[in-house]
């Protein structure tokens, strides 16, 4: 490695070090350092490394997750940027903190998040290396910053094209993530569910209505949620491929956890994934597509998914003294509709908290609430105690819940992370935290002052 690569890992470790004793995570300011000194340093890092590769919009960082748990019960060595931060600084400051002084990372796997719109500069320097790729799904998301969805799988699709060898990992369910398959590819794989997930689901497929090849309306012999399903094309035939590991049956929803019927490249099993929320479903299928090219035995891979742990703001359960809190993401209407569902089927008797933000991360356009269903919800969700909201725009969440004729009497606007984590606290009750990025990470930073929490994912 050359004396500039060398000088900038040894920047990064040196800014990791500093941040952290300032209290700081550092998981995106080292990688930035080492632009600045080595533009080329993923060329350095990544040399002869097998890469995987998530991106999409949704279930990114809990597919890594459980990819990250099946390599390791293959008894291999990985590394992941489980931080959370997925832009390029995020992803050269996990690859410098994986890394030796000598720049020699020793680990068998890198295993990246990646955003959409920054895939092009992550995958730049690995044309050459044994990458996959897997892509999770293309939603409406933060329309300030990617636009429509169609920008969307063109930011991926110009990231993926400088990867002529990659090994393609598709949701099979989705006609805008299945569209990248005429991309040169090594070999692809799909993952998807076979039939409807529930009753009652969403079923608005405004992300992809038109066929993208030849802008006719879809057909469907099913959906499973937002444009997700059994779509075809009658004009032109596209249509969704046939799965290498899908989803035959949910045999029993569970109090955080679904037990399934699944056919992994043939073979068929029945395991128990300890995800809460149907939508989970598509990361652990996604998981599993790695779990057989990596030569994971299938029994390993069931046990797996088995002990499977939800992560940082992902359906994470803490307990608050003796109110239980339940922290769920939302980012978009398609899966803020799937986490209305699992709110459905929990119907809570406690509190619920509504949290929004505007920053950057989050988007600064916040009408996509309007495109929330949360009128499903407001029956199931009548003998609930108390509606908090919080964040910048809590006044707009109040507004719209007001509009889905939630009961305003039970309404509560609060916009201190203190004063309501000490309100959950003493309520006793069960509780389930609906918030946006920012917000969550502002909360759960609060939410430290008063238990332990992990500062990151892992």
């Amino acid at each position: 490695m050359s004396f500039r690569a060398t000088a900038a890992v040894w920047a990064g470790k040196f800014t990791t070090k500093i941040l952290k004793l300032a209290g700081s995570g550092g998981t995106s300011l080292p990688g930035k350092v080492v632009l600045k000194i080595c533009p080329d340093i993923l060329g350095h890092l990544a040399k002869d490394m097998k890469i995987i590769c998530v991106t999409g919009t949704n279930g990114k960082t809990t597919t890594c997750h459980v990819i990250r748990d099946m390599i390791e019960a293959k008894g291999c060595t990985v590394f992941c940027n489980d931080a959370g931060a997925n832009l390029l600084g995020g992803v050269v400051s996990a690859f410098v903190g994986a890394a030796t002084f000598g720049g020699k990372v020793k680990t068998d796997y890198a295993l990246l998040e990646c955003d959409e719109a920054a895939l092009k500069a992550i995958v730049k320097h690995f044309g050459d290396l044994d990458v996959t790729a897997v892509v999770t799904n293309v939603f409406r998301d933060q329309l300030d910053r990617y636009g429509e969805v169609l920008t969307t799988v063109n930011k991926i699709r110009a990231g993926l094209e400088q990867l002529p060898n990659v090994k393609l990992v598709l949701n099979a369910d989705c006609s805008l993530t299945t569209s990248l398959n005429d991309l040169p590819h090594s070999a692809i794989y799909y993952f998807g569910v076979n039939g409807p997930l529930y009753e009652g689901t969403s079923s608005d497929i405004s992300d992809a209505v038109y066929c993208i090849h030849c802008k006719t309306k879809y057909r469907y012999h099913y959906h499973t949620f937002g444009h997700l399903g059994g779509f075809y094309c009658e004009k032109c035939g596209y249509k969704r491929q046939e799965p290498n590991v899908s989803l035959r049956e949910v045999l029993e929803w569970r109090d955080g956890s679904e037990v399934v019927e699944m056919e992994v490249f043939g073979k068929t099993f029945q395991a128990e994934v300890m995800l809460p929320g149907g939508y989970n479903l598509y990361n652990a299928l996604a998981a599993s597509v790695i779990a057989h090219l990596i030569g994971l035995p299938e029994e390993k891979m069931i046990s797996v998914l088995g002990g499977l742990t939800t992560h940082f703001g992902r359906m994470e359960q803490v307990q608050l003294g003796d109110s239980t809190l339940n922290m769920v993401l939302v980012k978009n209407p398609a899966g803020f509709n799937e986490v209305l569902q699992f709110l459905i089927q929990q119907r809570p008797d406690g509190n619920i908290v509504f949290g929004l933000n505007d920053n950057y991360a989050d988007g600064k356009d916040i009408s996509w609430i309007y495109d929330v269903e949360f009128e499903r919800l407001t029956e199931a969700a009548a003998g609930a105690k108390h509606f908090y909201f919080t964040g910048k725009r809590a006044y707009d969440m109040q507004l719209r819940l007001k509009y889905a004729d939630f009961d305003t009497e039970k309404f509560c606007v609060e916009k201190d992370y203190k004063t309501l984590i000490t309100r959950l606290e003493q309520s006793g009750e069960q509780t389930f935290l609906v918030l946006s990025y920012t917000c969550m990470l502002e909360f759960r930073d609060k939410l430290s002052e008063f238990i332990p929490l992990e500062k990151y994912a892992r």
